[in-house]
């Protein structure tokens, strides 16, 4: 069995982030996709260094040296936590490339088992990413002894194992749940969605803790500090702890505490693997069809109501797009119960909340819109699209029309919200509903743009479209971006000039998205996709 789970994880391994392609491809396009989406991650990964190299410098500038090392674990672990909780399902339990598998002899647990191990990798890079930047910097500035590296290289491999665990026990709950449900997608994504929700609760009711912090605690932050981080993920203060102190024999037990938990979950997830996958992959038909009356509907309408059926078979498609959207409402929710003048004292800037409110809502709604990977969902499916007797302009205006439907209830009850907690008057109302929707247009058409130049449709599992592809990166930040950008603008523009502003902002921002629309009608999609 050892020797099986080495190989299906090397087999897993073999194209990580795109890395095969980048290597053998012999397409000049397919390689320069590659070389662009490994820019894209360098990119990231500077920014990620900066921010976290800061982060440690600061903390130390202010004397709180002590709390670096278990700062950045909590802060890997919370990230290893929620990316994983939402992909874990999809990655253990993908269809692709199973009926394969059980065809040949192999345990169905070293097939598991070996779908965590790279996922582990995965989390193991996230992990690195965070934590090598900040204890350079502490490294640097404090010199500690041969301790503090020792205990660093134990600990930093079984960082990622504990809250592996725990996002792998919900994915796989989630997962087991919804196998047995007939509508398994929408009741995994349901559930996927609740989950991210109670944890954003969660870190509401611990930002209001660290808010209740007195004067007296202040004298001694590095031990309130410390104490707020054991709320949050109390291994990480202990193995920080044994990183500052050098107690290795500390971090070993942490260790192996981290790699039990993982190795038991891991025992578990083997053993339910085969009858998650068959409740998953398994269908069950009633023979009682009788002929009925045939209807006949209009293209666009018939091409809209496909894009949905795509959508909602995919609980990872419908976990990651539909957050936005809630996250809009949540937004506007709050500024309603806690009111605009509560909020403009809590600013650190002196902005005026009903003007950048439109800007700061739309940019959540653009987090992840669907049209930034409906092309490259289709996979191998995408020849059966082009080859129907419809233009370019019939196939990409159903995919944006679906992403406005999903997200015209969630629109509008966030306006709702909106009018009752600003209560503008006539020209501001216009402005309200009309800059939000601009952007959020403008977010659907610059997705599909993206997608219809980067798309990926040869995969393996529907979690490298959703949450690694260029498509999925580049096309979620035009729109946020774009809103983001707006909203400062309009809080550094004096008030005299802000319906001016807002007007001139809709021209440009829809002149745009014409003509992106018009350019991705033009674009032919058998020569090119």
């Amino acid at each position: 069995m050892l020797t099986q789970i080495k190989i299906l994880t090397k087999l897993e391994l073999c194209n990580l982030y795109g890395r095969n392609v980048f290597r053998f491809s012999k397409d000049r396009k397919a390689r320069k996709k590659s070389l662009g989406l490994l820019a894209i991650w360098v990119l990231l990964l500077a920014l990620l260094v900066f921010y976290v190299g800061g982060l440690a410098y600061g903390l130390i500038c202010l004397g709180l040296e002590a709390v670096v090392p278990a700062y950045l674990i909590t802060i890997s672990s919370v990230l290893i936590f929620v990316f994983g909780m939402l992909k874990a399902g999809g990655i253990i339990f993908r269809k692709e490339g199973y009926d394969i598998l059980c065809a040949l002899p192999l345990s169905k647990g070293a097939v598991a088992i070996s779908r965590l191990l790279s996922m582990y990798v995965e989390e193991l890079l996230l992990a690195l990413a965070v934590l090598l930047p900040g204890m350079a910097v502490y490294a640097w500035n404090l010199r500690p002894g041969v301790g503090f590296y020792l205990t660093g290289l134990l600990g930093i491999g079984s960082i990622p194992l504990l809250p592996m665990a725990a996002s792998i026990c919900i994915g796989v709950l989630i997962t087991g749940i919804s196998s047995r449900m007939r509508h398994k997608s929408l009741v995994a994504a349901g559930l996927s969605v609740f989950a991210v929700l109670g944890i954003m609760y969660g870190t509401s009711r611990l930002s209001a803790v660290e808010g209740s912090i007195d004067p007296k605690m202040l004298k001694n932050l590095s031990a309130s500090v410390m104490a707020l981080l054991g709320k949050v993920y109390p291994p990480a203060v202990w193995l920080g702890r044994a990183i500052t102190c050098g107690d290795v024999l500390c971090g070993l037990l942490c260790a192996v505490l981290s790699l039990s938990v993982f190795a038991a979950v891991a025992a578990g997830v083997a053993l339910c693997f085969p009858k998650i996958c068959q409740g998953l992959y398994s269908s069950a038909a009633k023979h009682n069809y009788q002929m009925g009356r045939l209807k006949a509907s209009p293209v666009l309408s018939s091409l809209c109501r496909r894009e949905f059926r795509r959508y909602f078979s995919s609980s990872v498609y419908v976990t990651n797009t539909i957050i936005g959207p809630i996250m809009g409402c949540i937004l506007s929710g709050a500024m309603l119960v806690a009111g605009t003048e509560e909020l403009e004292k809590m600013l650190p800037l002196p902005l005026e909340v009903g003007q950048v409110a439109p800007f700061v809502i739309a940019g959540a709604f653009c987090m992840m819109t669907t049209t930034a990977t409906s092309i490259s969902l289709e996979g191998k499916s995408w020849w059966i699209a082009k080859s129907l007797p419809l233009s370019a302009k019939n196939i990409l205006d159903a995919k944006i029309l679906m992403n406005l439907l999903l997200i015209l209830p969630f629109y509008l009850l966030s306006e709702l919200f909106l009018i009752f907690a600003l209560r503008p008057g006539a020209g501001e109302l216009l402005w309200l509903l009309l800059v939000p929707a601009a952007i959020i247009l403008f977010s659907c058409v610059f997705g599909i743009t993206i997608n219809l130049r980067f798309p990926v449709l040869e995969w393996e599992s529907e979690v490298r479209i959703v949450k690694q592809s260029a498509s999925a990166m580049l096309g979620s930040m035009g729109g946020f971006l774009l809103a983001i950008l707006c909203a400062v603008a309009m809080g550094i523009v004096p008030k005299g000039y802000a319906v001016s502003l807002k007007a001139l902002l809709c021209a440009v921002i829809l002149a745009a998205t014409a003509a992106l629309y018009y350019k991705n009608n033009r674009f032919d999609l058998c020569g090119r996709v």
